[in-house]
């Protein structure tokens, strides 16, 4: 929205009419005596959960809290409310670091019916100290986060959370995370208590925390104040000042509407004394003698006001501050209405086969896309699905429905195709059956695509008088296939790896969006973008994993006894065998800088003159400079790929404040360094809003040609949920607004964006950023995929330690899914400048033909390690790895692996990775089978020097953390 202007008056008028003194909490908890604390008017009881202890603390007594001791609730009437409050206190670690995978949750507020969320607490990831509100449990979640990874045990540091309309804080010992509140949508309404404490929640542990003077408040304090907390000063008083206060404007074009939203800022004021007049006019214009005067309640207050004009130009919303009738400033805002001339257009919407797809076949009922096979024969479920040459089913997707008590017979099927194109085929599906004798119907609808995802519409005509007790879909995976899984969690890393051993059910959790069961060369995933038509989604066996000696199923229990179907009940969902798409022979042709020899330049945004103007947006700041730096990449032969994202957008673009209520998922990120540097917040976007992906692909389609940029690097490719309906996502249960995650949405947008980037007359690359959530659907319309941020905090010195191989296999290889893998290392400080730590995920990296952006690490060990490889020529070598059923070589040594690059002139290129951290001596058999060629000649590399070989068995010394490269030829040079 821009820049907020002040004027405000004499320096002697302003402490006249606004010196008061400081707000004093609404309760206060010392813990001195006992577990009661002081409120405004008498004493508040707490309720003790468990058994807590009090111990001597920080002053006199403190609270000693956790799973072996217990808890402190309090009830929230009158303490603060939904719309703005800070809780404060001061903790000390007893026998934890931040560095811990566990939760420790210091304060917890729950709505009733899941309907609002507060909290202050340690994130079982990382090293981060959030403020979290939400406006239901089930997400979307906004926070602040402030790292803490000083933290030692025994060290007392000051916690503070505020939260109003303006979003929330979190301060740690007197320092706010970021200079604004992160914005986010706050609790509809409170619980009847409070938690202070240190919970540990679902996560299993046995630390302790010491939690001593705890304060609340009923609304959001100032900086000034947090700060004097934390240094002991609790006496400061912060006047109403045009430095403190905030002006905050929001715009609803479709009923040109304003609505203005002034903060005192936490200055020590009486709502009482303080009101506002507001006004929007055109820029430079005084404020009307008509302006609307509000009053403040929790030290802030909103008006709403009619838009001035429609008409694309520039103004201004207004607001006069005033106490007791005295005039202490005036705030004035910013208000853009944008040039909306591409309004409908057509960019990217061609109705065509993207490359490198091939046209969509049907042979009767048999759909045929690029490398897969999806059968239906006279069945209203796929009975059959191939990919890369291997059944994905044991046997016939099935619907197990039961009535009244009694299972559902099926006594006929059908299916016929309704309409055929290259990109996309319909067909309509039935099955009949008993249930005793009562007749009973489903209806399937699907729509498959070019790029193999399925659609499936599942309904029941008469769903509201259908009774049934049972309703669920099974997807059978031949065991052989099923050896690993991916999945949704809510946590930023998701659930991958080995699929637990044993028969029964393996895995199961309430509703998830996304699953995939597969092995190294394929796999099927399954989709579901919200739980609306799931009545039992909240169980905790909604979906279920299920391992018989035969298959693995994918079992999703839609209904269980007791539940109904609402009238309209129709379940839809998808499916996508992978991969989804061929890999070229060279793409390690593609390597990032600061790579040696790289071929892209991923162009980040900066505050400097020669990049983005907004982060992220896709305009230059000066459009000369910018195009000078991308001129000098070319001349280079490195192609530049800027960072434009598709799923969030800045704050600070004219757009954004004009059709915010419509493209707002909720989730702004406002303290990350490189946002924070533009002093403005990256917003979440949904693909859904009305025209965002109009806009944002003819915005991006415009920059691509202006400065003739190969590619783009999309960040934030996730699934994200949302409850906002006006953004086209979120659903009404009852009284309850709750998520869904758009994911076709985002297909759909990076889809447009993808054929625009392909319908350039160049050779292009982009690249899609995302972390522990390979949400194929969306992915498959980049060329690559950049995994391993999640790791930022949690690695250490070596890779293994937090990223088991199984993992490594499953989400990071790129093969299974078709897209290009690319490896984000997250080594800090000491670990990112030593070798070894860089030289074992390097080992990593190469076993599994794995290409790396080679930032946060030893970039020199990295390009050892290219240059060996660049030498050898494995740009278009063929990989063969070391899981495969007969791999290019064995050895017994613990934690080594070999994998193989092999050229087509009879030379292969063996990595020997030790994945330890122990040195290691031993044999390497080497498979001239799996070589095809005769073991004629074996090279250490790149240095050359001969290795004795003993038939087909070399010995070798292997460093931990390390690697050894041997090249084999048919022939003694």
């Amino acid at each position: 929205m821009g820049t907020t202007t002040r004027l405000g008056c004499s320096i002697a008028t302003l402490f006249a009419v606004a010196a008061f003194a400081q707000t004093k909490p609404t309760l206060l908890v010392t813990f001195d005596n006992d577990f009661t604390g002081e409120g405004r008017q008498g004493a508040v009881v707490g309720k003790l959960v468990d058994q807590p202890v009090l111990t001597p603390g920080k002053f006199g007594q403190a609270l000693k809290s956790g799973p072996d001791s217990g808890y402190v609730e309090y009830p929230t009437a009158g303490l603060f409310t939904a719309q703005g409050g800070t809780v404060e206190m001061w903790v000390c670690p007893l026998d934890w670091t931040p560095d811990a995978r566990e939760f420790h949750v210091f304060f917890e507020m729950q709505a009733p019916a899941k309907d609002g969320w507060l909290i202050l607490y340690k994130y079982f990831e990382g090293v981060r100290m959030l403020m979290l509100t939400a406006e239901n449990v089930a997400g979307p979640f906004f926070s602040c986060a402030f790292p803490v990874p000083e933290w030692k045990p025994g060290d007392w540091h000051h916690i503070a959370g505020t939260w109003s309309t303006a979003g929330v804080m979190c301060y740690i010992d007197g320092k706010p995370a970021m200079k604004l509140p992160a914005a986010g949508a706050l609790p509809r309404s409170l619980g009847e208590t409070f938690r202070i404490g240190d919970h540990p929640w679902h996560i299993g542990r046995k630390t302790s925390s010491l939690v001593d003077d705890v304060r609340i408040y009923d609304r959001p304090l100032s900086p000034a104040h947090i700060t004097a907390h934390a240094a002991g000063d609790y006496d400061t008083a912060v006047p109403l000042s045009p430095d403190s206060a905030v002006l905050r404007v929001s715009l609803s074009p479709d009923t040109s509407q304003v609505a203005a939203t002034v903060f005192t800022g936490g200055a020590d004021v009486d709502d009482a004394k303080v009101t506002a007049r507001v006004a929007m006019v055109r820029k430079g214009d005084a404020l009307p003698k008509n302006a609307q005067t509000v009053p403040f309640v929790a030290a802030q207050t909103t008006c709403n006001l009619a838009m001035l004009s429609t008409d694309p130009g520039e103004y201004e919303v207004v607001a006069e501050l005033l106490v007791d009738s005295a005039r202490v400033c005036e705030l004035r805002k910013p208000v853009v209405v944008p040039e909306l001339t591409w309004k409908g257009n057509r960019v990217g919407l061609e109705d065509k086969v993207l490359p490198p797809w091939t046209p969509l076949t049907l042979d009767g009922t048999t759909l045929n896309c690029w490398g897969r096979q999806y059968v239906f024969g006279q069945s209203a479920l796929p009975v059959r699905i191939t990919s890369a040459d291997a059944e994905l089913l044991a046997r016939p997707m099935s619907l197990d429905v039961a009535v009244a008590g009694q299972p559902v017979v099926w006594t006929q099927q059908s299916m016929r195709a309704v309409s055929q194109s290259d990109t996309r085929a319909e067909f309509a599906g039935e099955l009949k059956g008993k249930a005793g004798e009562k007749e009973v119907s489903f209806t399937t609808r699907i729509v498959a695509e070019y790029d193999g995802l399925v659609m499936v519409d599942l309904a029941c005509a008469d769903s509201a008088n259908l009774a049934a007790d049972k309703i669920t879909l099974d997807i059978p995976v031949p065991k052989d296939r099923a050896l690993y899984r991916h999945r949704y969690v809510p946590a930023w890393a998701g659930l991958v790896g080995n699929l637990p051993t044993g028969n029964g059910v393996v895995d199961k959790d309430a509703f998830i969006c996304y699953a995939w069961l597969g092995d190294n060369d394929r796999g099927l995933f399954w989709m579901c973008e919200s739980d609306q038509f799931w009545p039992n989604a909240e169980s905790p066996n909604a979906f279920e994993t299920v391992r018989t000696d035969n298959d693995v199923v994918l079992r999703f229990n839609l209904l269980a006894s007791g539940q109904t179907l609402p009238a309209d009940w129709k379940y839809s969902f998808g499916i996508q065998a992978t991969p989804v798409k061929p890999i070229p022979k060279d793409w390690r042709k593609w390597r990032l800088t600061p790579g040696r020899n790289p071929t892209v330049h991923i162009l980040w945004p900066t505050v400097q003159k020669d990049s983005l103007r907004y982060y992220g947006y896709p305009e230059a700041t000066d459009p000369a400079a910018f195009t000078q730096r991308v001129a000098a990449f070319h001349a280079n032969n490195t192609k530049v790929v800027p960072y434009l994202c598709l799923s969030y957008i800045s704050a600070a673009c004219p757009e954004w404040p004009y059709f915010e209520k419509f493209w707002a998922m909720g989730g702004v990120d406002s303290s990350s360094a490189d946002v924070a540097a533009y002093g403005v917040g990256f917003a979440s976007a949904s693909p859904l809003g009305p025209d965002y992906s109009d806009f944002i692909v003819w915005k991006t389609a415009q920059f691509i040609e202006r400065y003739d940029v190969d590619g783009v690097y999309h960040d934030n490719t996730h699934p994200y949920n949302s409850t906002n309906t006006d953004a086209g996502c979120g659903y009404w249960r009852g009284e309850q607004r709750r998520p869904t995650h758009p994911i076709l949405g985002y297909r759909a947008l990076y889809r447009r964006m993808y054929a625009v980037t392909k319908s350039l007359p160049r050779e292009t690359f982009t690249m899609a950023h995302m972390s522990g959530k390979v949400t194929i659907p969306i992915l498959a319309y980049d060329d690559s995929y950049l995994d391993g941020e999640h790791f930022r905090d949690r690695v250490q010195d070596h890779y293994p330690d937090v990223l088991p191989l199984d993992s490594f296999r499953a989400e990071y290889m790129g093969r299974q899914w078709g897209i290009l893998p690319y490896f984000l290392p997250e080594f800090r400080g000491e670990y990112a400048k030593q070798v070894e730590p860089t030289r074992g995920l390097m080992a990593i990296l190469m076993l599994h033909d794995v290409s790396p952006w080679p930032i946060w690490c030893n970039t020199e060990v990295m390009n050892q390690a290219l240059a060996a490889l660049d030498e050898f020529g494995y740009v278009d070598a063929e990989f063969l790895a070391y899981f495969d059923t007969v791999p290019p070589a064995t050895t017994a040594m613990p934690d080594v692996y070999v994998s193989a690059y092999k050229r087509t002139d009879n030379r292969a290129l063996l990595i020997v990775g030790n994945t330890g951290r122990a040195d290691q001596t031993g044999d390497v058999r080497i498979s001239t089978q799996r070589l095809g060629l005769p073991l004629g000649h074996v090279v250490s590399w790149p240095d050359k020097t001969p290795v004795p070989v003993s038939q087909d068995t070399v010995q070798l010394q292997v460093p931990g953390r390390g690697y050894r490269m041997l090249v084999v030829t048919a022939q003694a040079p």
